[in-house]
């Protein structure tokens, strides 16, 4: 950052840069290891799969084998949604239909996640809400060391 700035507007621009790289390179990877975490505890540790609980389009009774999309290596990524503001999601889509007929068509990066997060499963009975990222959020906005990265890089 430079030592002086010739106006109001050129030294809010280099403040805003400067909180962005902060956001960036200090806040996100810290925010999308909370993130995981949540994944792990609040949707793969949610519940255990029922032996022969899933039928497959055939009729054929079988035991759900997770694949873990949403922890996979480049999965979780974030982006800005705002000069501020930073969303963090994963690039996991809804697997093509199980089920014959039917079709999960929000087929975006983070609808599945989104789809667990709600619980409105559709044809998985049972579904329940696994609010990853709501708790994610809760504890990224009291993180301590969220606040002690943006402290250090403010007074550097």
């Amino acid at each position: 950052m430079p030592k002086s700035c010739d106006s109001w507007e050129i030294l809010t621009d280099v403040v805003q840069q400067r909180c962005a790289t902060i956001l960036d390179k200090s806040v996100a990877p810290i925010a999308k290891e909370i993130v995981r975490k949540h994944i792990e505890t609040d949707i793969y540790g949610a519940y255990t799969p029922k032996e022969n609980g899933w039928v497959t389009t055939d009729g054929t009774p079988t035991t759900y084998k997770r694949r873990r999309l949403l922890l996979k290596r480049g999965a979780i990524y974030h982006k800005f949604s705002a000069v501020d503001e930073i969303m963090i999601t994963s690039n996991a889509t809804a697997s093509p239909a199980v089920v014959k007929g039917w079709s999960f068509r929000n087929r975006y990066p983070g609808a599945f996640l989104k789809l667990l997060e709600t619980g409105n499963m559709g044809i998985w009975r049972g579904g329940f809400p696994r609010p990853a990222i709501g708790n994610a959020q809760k504890e990224i906005n009291k993180s301590s060391q969220i606040s002690r990265v943006i402290r250090q890089e403010l007074s550097k």
